[in-house]
Protein backbone atom coordinates (compact mmCIF):
# COMPACT_ATOMS: atom_id res chain seq x y z
CA UNK A 1 0.00 0.00 0.00
CA UNK A 2 1.58 3.57 -1.06
CA UNK A 3 1.61 6.28 1.27
CA UNK A 4 -0.95 8.12 -0.66
CA UNK A 5 -3.39 5.85 0.03
CA UNK A 6 -2.64 4.61 3.61
CA UNK A 7 -2.84 8.64 4.58
CA UNK A 8 -6.18 8.56 3.05
CA UNK A 9 -7.29 5.38 5.10
CA UNK A 10 -5.79 6.85 8.20
CA UNK A 11 -5.72 10.17 8.80
CA UNK A 12 -2.62 11.44 11.17
CA UNK A 13 -3.53 10.53 15.14
CA UNK A 14 -4.09 13.12 17.71
CA UNK A 15 -3.36 12.61 20.93
CA UNK A 16 -6.11 15.30 21.77
CA UNK A 17 -9.01 13.21 20.18
CA UNK A 18 -7.94 10.05 22.67
CA UNK A 19 -8.02 12.56 25.85
CA UNK A 20 -4.17 11.83 25.98
CA UNK A 21 -1.92 15.20 27.12
CA UNK A 22 2.38 15.32 25.52
CA UNK A 23 3.13 15.50 29.23
CA UNK A 24 0.91 13.05 30.91
CA UNK A 25 0.06 10.16 28.96
CA UNK A 26 -2.49 8.83 30.01
CA UNK A 27 -3.15 11.00 33.16
CA UNK A 28 -5.47 13.52 33.04
CA UNK A 29 -3.81 16.89 32.98
CA UNK A 30 -5.89 18.30 36.11
CA UNK A 31 -6.81 15.75 38.53
CA UNK A 32 -10.43 15.37 39.46
CA UNK A 33 -9.43 14.81 43.03
CA UNK A 34 -10.00 18.50 44.13
CA UNK A 35 -13.15 18.94 41.84
CA UNK A 36 -15.61 20.20 43.83
CA UNK A 37 -19.17 18.47 43.40
CA UNK A 38 -22.64 19.69 43.72
CA UNK A 39 -24.24 19.52 47.52
CA UNK A 40 -25.92 16.47 46.89
CA UNK A 41 -22.60 14.95 47.44
CA UNK A 42 -21.35 16.31 50.54
CA UNK A 43 -22.66 13.29 52.68
CA UNK A 44 -20.72 10.93 50.63
CA UNK A 45 -17.66 12.93 50.25
CA UNK A 46 -17.59 12.94 54.22
CA UNK A 47 -17.58 8.79 54.57
CA UNK A 48 -15.46 8.31 51.48
CA UNK A 49 -12.65 11.03 53.18
CA UNK A 50 -12.77 9.52 56.29
CA UNK A 51 -13.34 5.75 54.82
CA UNK A 52 -9.99 4.86 56.66
CA UNK A 53 -11.13 5.57 59.91
CA UNK A 54 -14.83 3.92 59.42
CA UNK A 55 -12.82 0.57 57.83
CA UNK A 56 -11.90 0.11 61.92
CA UNK A 57 -15.22 0.50 63.03
CA UNK A 58 -17.07 -2.15 62.10
CA UNK A 59 -19.76 0.05 61.64
CA UNK A 60 -19.03 0.59 58.27
CA UNK A 61 -21.97 -0.82 56.23
CA UNK A 62 -24.51 1.00 58.55
CA UNK A 63 -22.75 4.41 57.65
CA UNK A 64 -22.96 3.51 54.44
CA UNK A 65 -26.70 2.18 54.18
CA UNK A 66 -27.52 5.38 55.97
CA UNK A 67 -26.16 7.67 53.22
CA UNK A 68 -29.15 9.94 50.84
CA UNK A 69 -29.48 8.06 47.49
CA UNK A 70 -28.09 11.47 44.94
CA UNK A 71 -29.24 11.43 41.25
CA UNK A 72 -26.24 12.75 39.47
CA UNK A 73 -26.59 15.76 37.70
CA UNK A 74 -26.86 15.99 33.71
CA UNK A 75 -24.90 19.01 33.45
CA UNK A 76 -21.79 17.54 35.69
CA UNK A 77 -18.35 18.30 33.75
CA UNK A 78 -15.73 15.07 32.86
CA UNK A 79 -13.65 16.08 36.22
CA UNK A 80 -16.88 15.66 38.19
CA UNK A 81 -18.27 12.08 36.88
CA UNK A 82 -14.23 10.92 37.48
CA UNK A 83 -14.66 12.35 41.12
CA UNK A 84 -18.36 10.79 41.57
CA UNK A 85 -16.68 7.60 39.66
CA UNK A 86 -13.39 7.65 42.54
CA UNK A 87 -15.84 7.92 45.13
CA UNK A 88 -18.53 5.32 44.79
CA UNK A 89 -15.90 2.91 43.37
CA UNK A 90 -14.04 3.08 46.58
CA UNK A 91 -17.54 3.49 49.05
CA UNK A 92 -18.62 0.20 47.33
CA UNK A 93 -16.13 -2.21 47.39
CA UNK A 94 -15.48 -1.37 51.01
CA UNK A 95 -19.09 -1.87 51.58
CA UNK A 96 -18.66 -4.99 50.11
CA UNK A 97 -15.02 -6.15 51.51
CA UNK A 98 -14.75 -4.26 54.35
CA UNK A 99 -15.94 -6.59 56.98
CA UNK A 100 -16.36 -9.85 56.96
CA UNK A 101 -18.34 -11.57 55.70
CA UNK A 102 -18.71 -10.21 52.14
CA UNK A 103 -22.07 -8.87 50.73
CA UNK A 104 -23.65 -9.92 47.26
CA UNK A 105 -26.27 -7.21 47.39
CA UNK A 106 -25.33 -3.57 46.82
CA UNK A 107 -28.15 -1.29 48.48
CA UNK A 108 -29.87 0.98 46.00
CA UNK A 109 -28.37 4.14 47.76
CA UNK A 110 -24.91 3.37 46.02
CA UNK A 111 -25.79 1.06 43.44
CA UNK A 112 -28.23 3.07 41.55
CA UNK A 113 -26.08 6.67 41.30
CA UNK A 114 -22.98 4.50 40.56
CA UNK A 115 -24.52 2.23 37.81
CA UNK A 116 -25.59 6.44 36.28
CA UNK A 117 -22.33 7.64 37.18
CA UNK A 118 -20.25 4.76 35.34
CA UNK A 119 -22.77 5.00 32.34
CA UNK A 120 -21.70 8.41 31.87
CA UNK A 121 -18.20 7.78 32.03
CA UNK A 122 -18.48 4.27 29.63
CA UNK A 123 -17.27 2.16 31.81
CA UNK A 124 -18.64 -0.90 34.83
CA UNK A 125 -19.79 -0.06 38.02
CA UNK A 126 -16.73 -1.59 39.72
CA UNK A 127 -13.73 -0.08 40.89
CA UNK A 128 -11.24 0.01 38.06
CA UNK A 129 -7.54 1.31 37.22
CA UNK A 130 -8.60 4.70 36.07
CA UNK A 131 -10.25 5.48 39.45
CA UNK A 132 -7.54 3.66 41.07
CA UNK A 133 -4.73 5.22 40.05
CA UNK A 134 -5.54 7.54 36.51
CA UNK A 135 -7.59 10.08 38.77
CA UNK A 136 -6.33 9.24 42.55
CA UNK A 137 -3.43 11.50 42.80
CA UNK A 138 -2.83 15.41 43.75
CA UNK A 139 0.30 17.67 42.85
CA UNK A 140 1.95 18.82 45.44
CA UNK A 141 4.01 21.15 43.30
CA UNK A 142 2.29 22.33 40.27
CA UNK A 143 5.57 23.53 38.58
CA UNK A 144 7.26 20.25 39.13
CA UNK A 145 6.76 17.02 36.82
CA UNK A 146 3.64 14.30 38.07
CA UNK A 147 6.41 11.68 39.72
CA UNK A 148 7.15 10.07 43.29
CA UNK A 149 8.12 13.27 45.78
CA UNK A 150 5.67 15.42 44.32
CA UNK A 151 2.56 13.33 44.22
CA UNK A 152 -0.38 12.57 47.13
CA UNK A 153 -2.72 9.68 46.72
CA UNK A 154 -5.89 11.42 47.60
CA UNK A 155 -8.64 8.32 48.19
CA UNK A 156 -7.47 5.16 50.11
CA UNK A 157 -9.05 2.19 51.91
CA UNK A 158 -7.26 1.82 55.07
CA UNK A 159 -4.46 4.31 54.18
CA UNK A 160 -0.48 3.90 55.19
CA UNK A 161 2.45 3.91 53.44
CA UNK A 162 2.50 0.61 51.42
CA UNK A 163 -1.56 0.87 50.39
CA UNK A 164 0.05 5.18 48.88
CA UNK A 165 3.44 3.33 47.20
CA UNK A 166 1.67 0.84 45.47
CA UNK A 167 -0.46 3.60 44.08
CA UNK A 168 1.90 6.03 43.40
CA UNK A 169 4.42 3.55 41.69
CA UNK A 170 1.51 3.10 38.88
CA UNK A 171 1.21 6.74 38.44
CA UNK A 172 4.60 7.20 38.17
CA UNK A 173 4.77 4.95 35.42
CA UNK A 174 1.88 6.39 33.86
CA UNK A 175 3.92 9.90 33.82
CA UNK A 176 6.89 8.57 32.56
CA UNK A 177 5.36 6.80 29.54
CA UNK A 178 3.96 10.02 28.14
CA UNK A 179 7.03 10.62 26.01
CA UNK A 180 6.32 7.47 24.10
CA UNK A 181 2.53 7.86 23.99
CA UNK A 182 3.33 11.45 22.42
CA UNK A 183 5.89 10.74 20.15
CA UNK A 184 3.67 7.58 18.35
CA UNK A 185 1.67 9.92 15.87
CA UNK A 186 4.90 11.02 14.71
CA UNK A 187 6.47 7.35 14.64
CA UNK A 188 3.35 6.15 12.58
CA UNK A 189 3.59 9.26 10.25
CA UNK A 190 7.56 8.07 9.19
CA UNK A 191 6.86 4.69 8.69
CA UNK A 192 4.00 6.00 5.82
CA UNK A 193 6.89 8.11 4.58
CA UNK A 194 9.32 5.55 4.87
CA UNK A 195 11.76 7.73 6.69
CA UNK A 196 14.12 5.01 8.51
CA UNK A 197 15.53 7.74 10.42
CA UNK A 198 12.56 9.34 11.65
CA UNK A 199 11.75 6.03 12.77
CA UNK A 200 14.95 5.54 14.52
CA UNK A 201 14.59 8.65 16.37
CA UNK A 202 11.04 7.82 17.62
CA UNK A 203 12.15 4.34 18.63
CA UNK A 204 15.20 6.09 20.71
CA UNK A 205 12.41 8.00 22.59
CA UNK A 206 9.97 5.15 23.69
CA UNK A 207 13.62 2.97 24.68
CA UNK A 208 14.23 5.66 26.85
CA UNK A 209 10.78 6.17 28.25
CA UNK A 210 10.99 2.20 28.96
CA UNK A 211 14.22 2.71 30.72
CA UNK A 212 12.04 5.39 33.19
CA UNK A 213 9.02 3.12 33.49
CA UNK A 214 11.19 0.00 34.56
CA UNK A 215 13.20 1.98 36.69
CA UNK A 216 10.24 2.90 38.30
CA UNK A 217 8.90 -0.32 38.25
CA UNK A 218 11.72 -1.87 40.27
CA UNK A 219 11.30 0.71 42.85
CA UNK A 220 7.74 -1.11 44.21
CA UNK A 221 10.02 -3.15 47.26
CA UNK A 222 10.90 0.61 48.68
CA UNK A 223 7.76 1.29 50.47
CA UNK A 224 5.39 -1.63 49.61
CA UNK A 225 5.90 -4.95 51.75
CA UNK A 226 4.28 -7.82 49.92
CA UNK A 227 2.66 -8.93 53.45
CA UNK A 228 1.19 -5.22 54.11
CA UNK A 229 0.03 -5.27 50.06
CA UNK A 230 -1.48 -8.86 50.36
CA UNK A 231 -3.16 -8.53 53.87
CA UNK A 232 -3.97 -4.48 53.74
CA UNK A 233 -3.91 -3.76 50.47
CA UNK A 234 -5.38 -6.19 48.05
CA UNK A 235 -8.38 -7.35 50.00
CA UNK A 236 -10.23 -4.56 48.99
CA UNK A 237 -9.53 -4.87 45.16
CA UNK A 238 -11.20 -7.38 44.21
CA UNK A 239 -14.02 -7.71 41.90
CA UNK A 240 -16.87 -10.24 41.71
CA UNK A 241 -16.10 -12.24 38.79
CA UNK A 242 -14.57 -15.61 39.20
CA UNK A 243 -14.27 -14.65 42.60
CA UNK A 244 -15.19 -17.61 44.68
CA UNK A 245 -16.39 -15.32 47.76
CA UNK A 246 -19.31 -14.54 45.69
CA UNK A 247 -19.28 -16.80 43.09
CA UNK A 248 -22.57 -15.36 41.32
CA UNK A 249 -21.71 -11.64 41.11
CA UNK A 250 -23.24 -8.77 43.04
CA UNK A 251 -26.95 -7.80 43.09
CA UNK A 252 -26.76 -3.81 42.76
CA UNK A 253 -30.52 -3.38 43.82
CA UNK A 254 -32.48 -0.79 42.42
CA UNK A 255 -30.69 -0.59 38.88
CA UNK A 256 -33.45 -1.67 36.24
CA UNK A 257 -31.27 -2.29 33.68
CA UNK A 258 -29.63 -5.39 35.39
CA UNK A 259 -33.70 -6.82 36.51
CA UNK A 260 -32.34 -7.74 40.08
CA UNK A 261 -29.42 -10.16 38.39
CA UNK A 262 -26.36 -10.74 40.22
CA UNK A 263 -23.67 -8.94 37.91
CA UNK A 264 -20.28 -10.53 37.27
CA UNK A 265 -17.30 -7.80 37.54
CA UNK A 266 -13.89 -7.73 37.23
CA UNK A 267 -11.92 -6.09 39.91
CA UNK A 268 -9.44 -3.49 39.59
CA UNK A 269 -6.01 -4.79 37.77
CA UNK A 270 -3.11 -2.62 36.26
CA UNK A 271 -4.13 -5.14 33.47
CA UNK A 272 -6.66 -2.09 32.69
CA UNK A 273 -3.71 0.48 32.60
CA UNK A 274 -3.75 1.01 28.63
CA UNK A 275 0.06 1.61 28.65
CA UNK A 276 1.11 -1.71 27.43
CA UNK A 277 -2.12 -3.08 25.16
CA UNK A 278 -0.57 0.36 23.39
CA UNK A 279 3.06 -0.95 23.06
CA UNK A 280 1.85 -4.30 21.62
CA UNK A 281 -0.82 -2.90 19.21
CA UNK A 282 2.55 -0.48 18.06
CA UNK A 283 5.17 -3.29 17.84
CA UNK A 284 2.81 -5.77 16.31
CA UNK A 285 3.24 -7.85 19.08
CA UNK A 286 0.18 -10.31 19.21
CA UNK A 287 -0.91 -12.96 21.95
CA UNK A 288 -2.36 -16.10 21.24
CA UNK A 289 -6.20 -16.82 20.82
CA UNK A 290 -7.20 -18.31 24.27
CA UNK A 291 -8.54 -17.52 27.32
CA UNK A 292 -6.42 -15.18 28.61
CA UNK A 293 -5.99 -13.02 25.77
CA UNK A 294 -9.80 -12.68 25.76
CA UNK A 295 -9.23 -11.79 28.81
CA UNK A 296 -6.59 -8.49 28.01
CA UNK A 297 -9.51 -7.35 25.51
CA UNK A 298 -12.06 -7.34 28.03
CA UNK A 299 -10.22 -5.70 30.29
CA UNK A 300 -10.25 -3.19 27.45
CA UNK A 301 -13.98 -2.34 28.65
CA UNK A 302 -12.99 -1.02 31.96
CA UNK A 303 -10.67 1.39 30.17
CA UNK A 304 -11.91 5.21 29.62
CA UNK A 305 -13.62 4.68 26.01
CA UNK A 306 -11.13 7.23 24.52
CA UNK A 307 -7.86 5.42 25.62
CA UNK A 308 -9.68 2.19 24.06
CA UNK A 309 -9.94 3.89 21.57
CA UNK A 310 -6.51 4.93 20.87
CA UNK A 311 -5.29 1.42 21.28
CA UNK A 312 -7.98 0.01 18.81
CA UNK A 313 -6.48 3.19 16.57
CA UNK A 314 -2.81 2.13 16.90
CA UNK A 315 -3.49 -1.36 16.18
CA UNK A 316 -5.14 -0.50 12.95
CA UNK A 317 -2.37 1.73 11.79
CA UNK A 318 1.07 0.02 12.91
CA UNK A 319 3.06 -1.65 10.37
CA UNK A 320 6.06 -1.25 12.29
CA UNK A 321 7.16 -4.81 12.42
CA UNK A 322 7.32 -5.26 8.93
CA UNK A 323 8.78 -1.73 7.93
CA UNK A 324 11.70 -2.85 10.32
CA UNK A 325 12.16 -6.00 9.61
CA UNK A 326 12.44 -5.64 5.39
CA UNK A 327 14.55 -2.82 5.95
CA UNK A 328 17.13 -3.99 8.75
CA UNK A 329 19.64 -5.96 6.52
CA UNK A 330 20.42 -2.59 5.00
CA UNK A 331 19.76 -0.50 8.40
CA UNK A 332 20.94 -2.75 11.13
CA UNK A 333 19.88 0.25 13.17
CA UNK A 334 16.30 -0.26 13.04
CA UNK A 335 16.02 -3.56 14.05
CA UNK A 336 18.15 -3.15 16.85
CA UNK A 337 16.43 0.09 18.75
CA UNK A 338 13.21 -2.30 17.76
CA UNK A 339 14.43 -4.95 19.69
CA UNK A 340 15.91 -2.87 22.43
CA UNK A 341 12.22 -1.63 22.94
CA UNK A 342 10.55 -5.31 22.78
CA UNK A 343 13.39 -6.00 25.13
CA UNK A 344 12.26 -3.14 27.25
CA UNK A 345 8.51 -4.39 27.44
CA UNK A 346 10.04 -7.91 28.30
CA UNK A 347 11.68 -6.83 31.55
CA UNK A 348 8.72 -5.17 32.34
CA UNK A 349 6.91 -8.25 32.06
CA UNK A 350 9.37 -10.43 33.84
CA UNK A 351 9.38 -7.66 36.45
CA UNK A 352 5.68 -7.98 37.15
CA UNK A 353 6.34 -11.61 36.81
CA UNK A 354 8.33 -12.08 39.90
CA UNK A 355 6.41 -9.18 41.90
CA UNK A 356 3.24 -10.73 41.70
CA UNK A 357 5.09 -13.94 42.98
CA UNK A 358 6.23 -12.41 45.63
CA UNK A 359 3.19 -10.52 46.42
CA UNK A 360 0.82 -12.67 46.00
CA UNK A 361 1.57 -16.20 44.93
CA UNK A 362 4.16 -17.09 47.87
CA UNK A 363 1.73 -15.31 50.46
CA UNK A 364 -0.27 -17.18 53.12
CA UNK A 365 -4.17 -17.80 51.43
CA UNK A 366 -6.75 -16.48 53.36
CA UNK A 367 -10.28 -16.19 52.80
CA UNK A 368 -11.87 -13.76 50.03
CA UNK A 369 -7.67 -13.44 49.11
CA UNK A 370 -6.99 -16.21 46.60
CA UNK A 371 -3.38 -16.61 45.85
CA UNK A 372 -3.41 -18.32 42.92
CA UNK A 373 -6.64 -15.84 40.95
CA UNK A 374 -5.84 -11.88 40.46
CA UNK A 375 -7.54 -9.33 41.09
CA UNK A 376 -8.66 -9.33 38.05
CA UNK A 377 -10.02 -13.27 38.23
CA UNK A 378 -7.65 -14.94 36.50
CA UNK A 379 -4.80 -17.42 37.15
CA UNK A 380 -2.43 -14.59 36.76
CA UNK A 381 0.93 -16.08 37.37
CA UNK A 382 0.13 -18.32 33.72
CA UNK A 383 -1.06 -15.06 32.30
CA UNK A 384 2.24 -12.86 32.86
CA UNK A 385 3.98 -15.73 32.16
CA UNK A 386 2.17 -16.62 28.84
CA UNK A 387 2.73 -13.07 27.61
CA UNK A 388 5.88 -12.50 28.79
CA UNK A 389 7.12 -15.28 26.89
CA UNK A 390 5.44 -13.67 24.21
CA UNK A 391 6.93 -10.63 23.73
CA UNK A 392 10.33 -12.29 24.17
CA UNK A 393 9.20 -14.24 20.75
CA UNK A 394 8.47 -10.88 18.64
CA UNK A 395 12.43 -9.63 18.78
CA UNK A 396 13.08 -9.50 15.31
CA UNK A 397 16.44 -11.46 14.43
CA UNK A 398 18.57 -11.38 10.95
CA UNK A 399 16.95 -15.09 9.77
CA UNK A 400 13.02 -13.29 10.02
Amino acid sequence: MNATLEQSVFPPLKLEDYDIHQDCGFLPSQTPAYVSLPSAFQPIEQIATQLPKWMTTGKLRQAIANLPEVTPERELNDLQWRRAMLMYSYLTHAFVWGQPPPVSTLPRNLAVPFYTIAQNLGRPPVLSYASYALDNWVRIDEAEPIEIGNILIFQNFLGGLDEDWFILIHIDIEAKAAPALAIIPTLLNSVVRDDSEAVIQALDVIKTAWMAINTTMERMPEACDPYVYYNRVRPYIHGWKNNSSLPNGLIYEGVDEYNGEPQQLRGETGAQSAIVPTMDALFNISHSNDPLREFLMEMREYMPPSHRAFIEQVEQQSTLRNFVKERMGQMPELGDRYNDCVSLIEQFRTQHLEFAARYIHSQAGRANNDTHIGTGGTPFMQYLKKHRDESTQHLLRSTD
